[in-house]
């Protein structure tokens, strides 16, 4: 999970008071949309940096009105320019945008658009875009240049975007695909054979990674739960462990801490 010393490293022209009141959204929205492998966060996070100016814009500029009456985007009714002007890090525009996004967050962006611009949208938003256009999968591939495309529409900025880049690259750590393959062998084995490895020492939790996320993974598919097994402990995960907590009477909160842990290899 970013984390904000990697961030100011990033963006290092975004003041630290805005790093700290972010970050929490950036990082919900890149657990909520599967933007968690060293990849997917190297891509998203340079992406963003260029399209919000490190964070400065979650508002167009401009007052809107050179999209009114943009067929394309949407806008037919009077107003609709400057109603739904871009909005967000990842700037949402037109009133068939709003209602898209909106429809798929389960929000009323098309009667209340301003909140397309606050931190606890505007990063959901931007992960939401992201999932849906295919962006992990070219960020897996390192297609960097039609990632920008797919956002941008053309290659405005690809400068910049790289030089973003190629610094987050060389600030993220990428530590977790690499451990859990390294350390996993050992520990399905394990986890196969019925018997508890031993307890990390540290709860497992939403935004964890590594070997032990893999094993507890692996056995919550031997468990007959549905669920991917990859290290990265995200939302799947954490509905996973929920509904085996509720199941076994561990209460719902979704952490594997030491009695979940010893729960899950005494089913």
């Amino acid at each position: 999970m970013i984390t904000d010393d990697e961030l100011r490293q990033i963006m290092s022209n975004c003041a630290a008071a805005k790093r700290a009141d972010y970050l929490p959204f950036i990082q919900q929205a890149m657990q909520e949309f599967d933007i968690t492998s060293y990849l997917r966060e190297t891509a998203f996070l340079a992406q963003l940096a260029h399209e919000s100016g490190e964070l400065r814009y979650m508002e167009e500029i401009a007052s809107g009105a050179a999209y009114e009456g943009r067929k394309d985007l949407g806008n037919t009714q009077p107003g609709d320019g400057k109603r739904y002007k871009g909005r967000g890090p990842i700037q949402l525009t037109g009133r068939a945008n709003y209602a898209k996004y909106g429809q798929l967050l389960g929000l009323d962006l098309v009667n209340d658009p301003t909140v397309a611009a606050t931190k606890e949208v505007g990063f959901r938003i931007a992960g939401q875009f992201w999932k849906l256009n295919g962006l992990n999968e070219l960020a897996d591939q390192q297609e960097f240049k039609a990632i920008t495309k797919r956002i941008n529409g053309g290659y405005n900025g690809l400068d910049d975007r790289i030089k973003y880049y190629e610094r987050a690259k060389k600030v993220i750590s990428k530590d977790d695909s690499v451990a859990a393959a390294a350390t996993a062998g050992g520990s399905d084995q394990t986890a196969s054979a019925g018997q508890a490895p031993a307890y990390p020492g540290t709860a497992l939790r939403q935004g964890s990674r590594g070997g032990d996320v893999q094993t507890v993974q692996q056995r919550l598919s031997d468990l007959g739960y549905a669920l991917g097994v990859d290290g990265n402990f995200g939302p799947g995960t954490a509905q996973a462990v929920i509904a085996f907590q509720q199941k076994n009477s561990l209460g719902s909160d979704g952490v594997v801490g030491p009695g979940t842990w010893a729960a899950l290899w005494a089913s």
